[in-house]
């Protein structure tokens, strides 16, 4: 059970994981009926899906739901102990086998995928359009994507069994590293241990020595980590384009469009297109470093206040979440209520915590829960709106939609999550009193947009450096990667910014480039339509919200062109990313007028 978390930085708020598992040997249990039933299914489905009809087919596709959900249960749980603590034991022991159980677990169920996937195109349809199987139609036919790219079932068993060691063991050892990694800092509280989110943190604090500090002993601190963080990330690229060119994979990006059911030639026009406006960013780096008194900013001084926001502290941030989500929607306001009400958030920073924030849609029929690392600040209540969009886009989706098709593609997933924020970013500004906050988070507003649409540009172009070099035959050493990781980010801050030596390192402990490759553009794409879609709330008004909560009730129904199209996006027409644009240059033009003033 939580405390009512008035100490500094959320102390006390911990989540209650029970509704999931009444403990780990309970898990264990539950793991092993569930791995009974993986085989079950097996001796009784195996080899019939090419004779199924309808009704059959329904009937397997309601118990491989009802086992993939229970599956996603205790994975979940399992996940979310040692994401709190991943120094624990028992939390290392119950993951490690939780890796070999799921990967047991694919490799009973697979052959229904592998017999379905194998079945003509015709038939295929036929099936998909049976009326029993209507709600689980969209799931059925874009499995399908994956026809050409899909080896025989001994093939994908094989492969099923080495990627704990082939892949997850490399992520755990980063995750290890990156998560226990102190330094040494007085970020004015007199010297203490900082984890490498509190030292992040300090690049917000209005000291320009205490922001110039704590990047120093950031870097120093991953300095002598970077050859091993390297090495982790060169072993999963090597194994990534060795899986692809197994699997038939023309390009790295290919596997990742094909999960966010998006076009490859739209991705590549949207990050065109976000170089192109480049621009953008360094002129209000100009406008910036004029502000604070600066010839050039250094890249300490990007996200220096300007106003000092007021610290912010839980109780305060929940109230903000409350008023501003209830004012959109009392639907919303609900389900964000219920994240603290039934103990879902895990908010307080400590060690041996996972770094950065998530929100878990565990199962379809269980709750989704959310970590953070609250630091009394005001963009931290930006990350609590972020982490509790995706919250409400679970819920919807899961009281709609089946196990098999509530989930939607990394790139969609992202805009209920960004939408969110602007609620909460609309509602402080119609209500905060203080002059110097208001100008912050305006100026936060700017940057967060930069942030989410330029540098995660840059990580993506990051990461197709990386990737043509080790096709190339290149080993990803730390020096490698950081000529990489300076030429793509020299190109974004032009003259405007000034990088230190040890930003070099800046690449080595962002934990998306080693769970899932080519994950950052999903951020990029969700909040350029994400701007767009709340252009037109804000023209719409109320008739607006019905839509867009049928929007997110949708889930992964249908494919992101077909689900934002009635929202008045077409994926199709290459000047769909101009009104986030617009919005951009909307934001720095109000910056620049808070601050002239």
């Amino acid at each position: 059970m939580t405390t009512t978390g008035t100490g500094p930085r959320a102390a006390g708020i911990h989540w209650d994981l029970s509704p999931l598992c009444a403990s780990a040997d309970d898990c264990r249990t539950r793991l092993a009926t569930a791995l009974a039933d993986c085989h079950a299914f097996g001796e009784r489905y195996r080899g019939t899906v090419a004779a199924m009809e309808g009704p059959a087919l329904a009937a397997a596709l309601a118990e491989l739901a009802r086992i993939e959900n229970e599956l996603g249960r205790l994975h979940s749980y399992a996940s979310l102990r040692e994401s709190v603590d991943v120094t624990d034991t028992e939390n290392q022991d119950l993951n490690g086998l939780m890796d070999r159980s799921m990967v047991e677990a694919a490799n009973a169920l697979r052959f229904f995928e592998l017999e379905w996937l194998d079945l003509d195109e015709p038939l295929a349809d036929q099936l998909a359009n049976a009326p029993e199987v209507e709600a689980d139609r969209h799931h059925l036919l874009s499995t399908r994507r994956f026809r050409r790219h899909t080896l025989s079932e001994p093939e994908e068993r094989m492969l099923a069994e080495r990627s704990p060691a082939a892949s997850s063991a490399w992520q755990t050892l980063f995750g290890r590293i990156t998560s226990t990694l102190e330094a040494d800092f007085d970020s004015g509280e007199g010297p203490e241990p900082h984890t490498i989110d509190r030292l992040l943190a300090c690049v917000r604090n209005p000291d320009r020595g205490i922001r110039m500090g704590a990047l120093d002993a950031l870097y120093g601190a991953l300095d002598p980590e970077a050859p091993t963080l390297a090495h982790c990330y060169d072993t999963l690229v090597g194994d990534r384009l060795a899986m692809d060119a197994l699997r038939d994979y023309d390009d790295p990006m290919d596997p990742t469009h094909l999960r966010n059911e998006v076009p490859g030639p739209a991705i590549e026009a949207m990050m065109s297109a976000v170089e192109a406006h480049y621009g953008l960013a360094q002129r209000w780096f100009g406008v910036k470093a004029r502000l604070l008194g600066l010839e050039r900013l250094h890249l300490a001084d990007q996200y220096a206040p300007l106003g000092e926001a007021r610290a912010v502290p839980w109780t305060e941030a929940r109230g903000i979440i409350d008023s501003s989500f209830r004012a959109f929607s009392p639907r919303i306001g609900d389900i964000a209520g219920g994240f603290f009400t039934e103990d879902r958030i895990d908010a307080e920073p400590r060690t041996g915590k996972r770094g950065g924030a998530f929100c878990a849609s565990v199962a379809q029929d269980a709750r989704p829960y959310m970590l953070m690392n609250y630091t009394d600040r005001m963009d931290d209540v930006m990350t609590l709106a972020h982490e509790l969009g995706h919250g409400m886009h679970f819920t919807l989706s899961a009281e709609r939609q089946t196990a098999l098709s509530f989930h939607t593609g990394l790139a969609l997933a992202e805009v209920p999550s960004t939408f969110a924020e602007l609620i909460a970013f609309d509602h402080l500004m119609a209500t905060e009193q203080d002059g110097a906050t208001r100008t912050a988070l305006v100026c936060e507003r700017v940057e967060g947009s930069f942030a989410t649409v330029f540098r995660q540009t840059v990580l993506a172009r990051y990461e197709q450096d990386a990737y043509r070099a080790r096709a190339e035959g290149a080993t990803l050493t730390d020096d490698r990667l950081s000529g990489f990781w300076l030429a793509r980010n020299a190109a974004y801050y032009g003259d405007a910014m000034e990088l230190p030596d040890g930003y070099r390192l800046g690449w080595s402990y962002i934990p998306h480039f080693i769970s899932t490759r080519f994950y950052t553009y999903a951020y990029v794409f969700a909040h350029l339509v994400t701007l767009a879609l709340y252009a037109r709330y804000r023209e719409d008004g109320d008739d607006f919200v019905p839509r867009y909560l049928e929007f997110l009730a949708a889930g992964g129904s249908a494919e992101p062109g077909d689900l934002l199209r009635p929202l008045g996006v077409d994926l199709a027409d290459p000047s769909c990313w101009d009104p986030g644009f617009r919005e951009m240059e909307r934001m720095v033009e109000r910056a620049e007028e808070m601050t002239a003033a």
